[in-house]
């Protein structure tokens, strides 16, 4: 009652939700995209990427792991078993496609 004497009101909750500059911003950028012909969409630069798309750093990853672990077979047969590292001996042949199997796993993932 107190603040009714004094004018104010309650507060209940929000009326309506906010909407957040960045709302704003990708509905009238798919507004103006909406009217664009395919040369114009194509010549102004603006891709999306989708949602689900991985980020930017897996699949330099990936394929790192991939290389290295054939890399890692190569260099043990090259060395005749001294190198990557002579004590595992020929179980470096498992750890080199232990590396490259967590690349292929990795592209069972990628989008």
């Amino acid at each position: 009652m107190a603040a009714k004497a004094k004018g104010k009101t309650p507060k209940k909750g929000k009326a309506t939700p906010k909407r957040n500059a960045k709302s704003r911003k990708e509905a009238a950028e798919a507004e103006a995209r909406a009217g664009m012909t395919k040369e114009q969409l194509r010549a102004s630069g603006t891709k999306k990427r989708p949602s689900d798309a991985n980020p930017v750093w897996f699949k330099p990853i990936m394929f790192g792991f991939l290389i290295l672990g054939f890399l890692w077979i190569i260099v043990y047969y090259l060395s005749s078993g001294f190198l990557p590292v002579r004590t595992l001996g020929d179980w470096n042949i498992l750890v080199g496609f232990g590396i490259a199997l967590v690349g292929f796993l990795m592209m069972t993932n990628w989008k």
